[in-house]
């Protein structure tokens, strides 16, 4: 039976409720249980190899030289290398620490299909419970009963094998924001940009008149399927039954729809121009496939704004009055279907021009901004980016963000270290062992870039970048089993 907006015991769309998402999502920041190191071979751009001993997971060069020549460390205790303020890990490494849990969904988007490559590209996964949107390079809008306890987002068609992620730097949910009051409101601001997706822009001022009954709209998220399981992104085309004085709206039905595993996700709609916006939040509802109920963005955007810093809406100011920028164009007529690949960029596809839907289009230039410039590819498949800054020389730091990793299994981890120009950052790899942390494999050569490949068993890891020259940002892609 269909709950109403002020039953407070409603169906959210969210795989987990928000206590144990957050539960979930902040045990895992404290272990990231995650791939497997150690015991292994690694290869550096400077040439160097390691050698495997698969009885004490000691490591040593292949070209008879071992790591004491190393900048780093050959060992360093806990309390050294976190200054005491992370825990140390169990002594017993065969622990299972397992949170697969967080990513079983009952069902989610129904009567629709899976999406083509670089299909609604801007449609991201939040980690094994919820969908959101990328709507600005930096920025992605998603549903406040979802939480704020995220350590990645996911690009791609499959989470479980996705194009890349992205740390964000900061998630905030909508004060007192929720189902059943039109304010399901949550944002991520990401630690850098992402520039080598196409972002739909935001429906906003007169164009939102559109909403209305019968209207046709398009759902997209990760949820688990009639046809299929959890993680996969999927779309279906639908029509809106309603808004509510609740500044709601409802969508879908009769075996179209969201469900768990979609909130946060998007609603798109085309506009009589042919190019698309994105307007809706999926939120909560009833039995799925018999239509669910939606936040707005339009109606958040000044709150979404402030607490961002950034300009979400490139043809409105934050209340939707029309003020055209000269990003208001360029705006695409197929972002279901625009191609491209994710390793050499998600195709824009046919674009319109200047937009003039609510008034005089941008007049300053003769054509619209061409699209930014694909960000710097990924050096691996599947891999997550970590960032962050050094001071200067001897400064480091520990990824993944401050803290280490438990490996469950054997198997490959990759590391890729892309410092500033200029500099002389150096990559190494420490794995728990006899109460310390022991230095297995480095990578030290006079490059603003290194790479670390090593196969090793379970165990608990920790990576360290550290400046021998130089300062400035760092970029890190980490690949685990």
């Amino acid at each position: 039976m269909k709950r109403t907006p002020n039953n407070i015991t409603r169906d959210h769309r969210a795989t987990t409720s928000p206590a144990k998402t957050t539960r979930v999502a902040e045990a895992a920041l404290l272990l990231l249980c995650g791939g497997g190191l150690i015991a292994g071979c690694y290869e550096g751009f400077d040439g160097q190899e390691l050698a495997e001993d698969e009885d004490e997971d000691a490591v040593e060069a292949a070209d008879g030289e071992g790591l004491a020549d190393a900048r780093a460390p050959l060992e360093i205790s806990h309390a050294e290398l976190f200054d005491g303020e992370i825990p140390p890990p169990p002594l017993d490494d065969g622990e299972n620490w397992d949170f697969s849990d967080a990513t079983q969904d009952p069902s989610a988007i129904y009567g629709g299909t899976t999406v083509p490559v670089c299909g609604w590209p801007a449609a991201v996964e939040l980690g094994g419970s919820c969908t959101g949107s990328l709507v600005h390079p930096q920025v992605v809008i998603y549903a406040a009963h979802c939480g704020q306890s995220y350590s990645k987002i996911y690009f791609g068609e499959d989470y479980t094998k996705a194009a890349f992620s992205v740390t964000p730097s900061s998630c905030q949910i909508y004060p007192g924001g929720g189902p059943g009051k039109g304010n399901d409101f949550a944002v991520c601001k990401l630690s850098q940009p992402v520039t080598n997706v196409p972002i739909t822009p935001i429906l906003m001022g007169c164009e939102t008149q559109i909403l209305k009954q019968g209207q046709a709209v398009t759902l997209v998220g990760f949820g688990n399927a009639n046809n299929g399981p959890y993680g996969i992104k999927r779309h279906v085309t639908t029509t809106i039954n309603q808004i509510s004085n609740a500044n709601e709206i409802h969508i879908g039905g009769n075996g179209k729809d969201t469900c768990q595993g979609d909130s946060g996700g998007p609603a798109y709609v085309q506009l009589a121009d042919g190019t698309w916006r994105v307007f809706g939040i999926t939120s909560y509802g009833g039995a799925c496939g018999g239509g669910g109920w939606y936040s707005m963005m339009h109606v958040g955007m000044s709150w979404f704004e402030s607490v961002t810093g950034v300009d979400l809406t490139p043809c409105h100011t934050a209340n939707g009055t029309w003020s055209p920028t000269a990003s208001c164009g360029g705006f695409a007529y197929n972002p279901a279907n625009a191609g491209g690949t994710w390793g050499g960029g998600c195709n824009t596809g046919s674009v319109g021009g200047f937009s003039a839907t609510c008034g005089a289009a941008y007049s300053q230039q003769q054509q619209p901004p061409p699209p930014p410039p694909p960000q710097q590819q990924a050096p691996c498949v599947g891999c997550t980016l970590y960032s962050g800054s050094l001071s200067g020389p001897g400064a480091q730091q520990q990824q993944p963000s401050g803290i280490y990793y438990q490996s469950v299994s054997y198997g490959a981890h990759e590391g890729y270290l892309q410092g500033p120009a200029g500099s002389d950052f150096d990559l190494y790899l420490y794995r728990w062992q006899n109460n310390t942390w022991a230095l297995v494999a480095k990578a030290e050569t006079n490059s603003t870039n290194e790479t670390i490949k090593f196969n090793g068993s379970a165990g608990y890891y920790t990576w360290v970048i550290r400046s021998y020259s130089g300062a400035g940002s760092y970029s890190f892609y980490l690949k685990r089993p």
